[in-house]
């Protein structure tokens, strides 16, 4: 996957950009004159269309699963005579009105219960997200009084309300389609004979708990990619089952105060023991601000709401520096006043390269320890927070640096203020940072033109 990259934007606020999966924007298969929207006065989100009722009922996932099999009631499997109409059935993401996956239901599909089923792609469902399971009823009148199982409620699935119908084209909406007790583990409504009592149904579906339980893989520094963590420093963890399918999200709504958050979206980082401040989440990576550490071998967990991975064993050092990149092998560098100083085209906005002889700024992390101690788990502001001791060579040849601290303003960000060597002539150098004995990855190159 495209690993989660820091960029620098504006005054050099903190992004993390996130590769998200695209959802589909398809409604043509549910059949509707536009998105899914409530109608004025009514919570539920589904609108009477073209002759045909739709149905369905609206739910999110107490843990993640994934919609193996989608199903529409028929009335020939309770013994009810009908000729049953193809029916299309979709799953909605109601926070966009997006349709996420969709299947026509057709007499010759197998039933279970009282449902006939169509497998279809697995779909990924998160914990954060609302959903809806739709059906477009055509003429399959018997939809309407169907009996209900009487299953448990099923752990995996939080009921948040019925969706309504509009009998004879009407706009007043009445008969409740699901209860919250009639949820089972795979088939909704379950494959128990049903009670006598009668409620509404239409559109079904199927499903299976996710493996979910994260896995760690790898655990590096976010900007350079070293094996191991450092205080500090902006650490990326790689693996498994660490959010749903498609699923992105930064810390951007979740610092409070200038705090920053040891939970995003409900997921947790350890690293020896104490909590990381986790900057971004998708499902194969997971980037974090480093607590303060110690040194030497310690565990790195991921906890999520399917439980916590196996610990994955890192090296802790005081100091880890690297420089952030800009696309390529470019080290994210400015001038003084913030715009960018890189190649011109590696952006489309005009850019211009560090000048021979020019103070420039360089953007990293895991620079180690400041006079004074910064607070941990902070944005940081007032200071300055300075590390001594550091120098910076461009093409082999020792830069001038001014100083190095902690921006203000942001959290865990170092700047390095030099000079670039007055000799060097036009062209592309490597850069190469060291403190305390370590050295920051080679092949990091500061473009220099006159």
């Amino acid at each position: 996957m495209t690993p989660i990259r820091f960029s620098t934007v504006g005054a050099l606020a903190l992004t993390a950009f996130v590769g998200a999966g695209a959802a589909r924007a398809d409604t043509v298969a549910i059949n509707l004159p536009g998105p899914i929207n409530p109608e004025a006065g009514f919570v539920q989100p589904f609108n009477y269309t073209q002759g045909s009722y739709l149905m369905g009922f609206v739910f999110r996932a107490n843990s993640p699963i994934s919609v193996t099999q989608l199903g529409f009631y028929d009335s020939n499997l309770t013994g009810v005579p009908e000729t049953f109409v193809n029916s299309p059935v979709g799953v909605y993401d109601m926070s966009t009105n997006t349709l996420l996956t969709s299947a026509t239901v057709h007499a010759s599909d197998p039933a279970t219960g009282l449902f006939r089923y169509v497998s279809i792609s697995p779909l990924a469902l998160n914990t954060k997200d609302t959903y809806a399971v739709v059906g477009v009823t055509g003429t399959n009148y018997y939809t309407v009084g169907v009996q209900a199982g009487a299953a448990p409620v099923n752990a995996a699935i939080v009921y948040v309300s019925p969706a309504y119908y509009s009998p004879g084209g009407a706009d007043t909406q009445t008969t409740t389609l699901v209860e919250p007790d009639y949820f089972s583990v795979g088939n909704i409504f379950g494959t128990v004979p049903p009670p006598a009592t009668l409620n509404d149904f239409g559109p079904n579906f199927q499903f299976t708990a996710t493996n979910s339980t994260p896995t760690i893989t790898s655990v590096s520094n976010a900007a350079s990619g070293q094996n191991g963590v450092s205080a500090g420093t902006y650490v990326s963890i790689y693996g498994t089952n660490f959010a749903a399918a498609g699923f992105s999200d930064t810390w951007g709504n979740s610092i409070v105060g200038g705090a920053l958050p040891t939970k995003l979206d409900g997921v947790a980082v350890d690293i020896g023991g104490v909590p990381a401040y986790v900057v971004a989440l998708t499902p194969g990576q997971i980037n974090v601000l480093a607590p303060n550490l110690g040194t030497g071998t310690m565990p790195v967990t991921v906890t999520t709401a399917a439980g916590t991975s196996a610990p994955f064993t890192v090296t802790a050092l005081a100091e880890q520096p690297a420089f952030f990149l800009w696309p390529g092998t470019a080290a994210v560098a400015t001038h003084l006043d913030y715009t960018y100083a890189v190649k011109n085209g590696t952006f489309q906005i005009p850019t211009v390269p560090a000048k021979p002889g020019e103070a420039v700024i360089l953007w990293g992390t895991g620079f180690g320890p400041t006079t004074p101690t910064a607070p941990s788990g902070q944005v940081v502001s007032g200071g300055p927070y300075v590390v001594d001791g550091v120098t910076v060579t461009v093409g082999g040849i020792a830069a001038q640096v001014y100083g190095v601290a902690l921006a203000s303003g942001l959290a865990g960000l170092y700047q390095a203020a030099i000079e670039v060597p007055p000799s060097l002539a036009n062209g592309d150098y490597p850069v190469v940072a060291a403190v305390s004995g370590q050295q920051s990855p080679t092949g990091v190159v500061l473009t220099v033109q006159q």
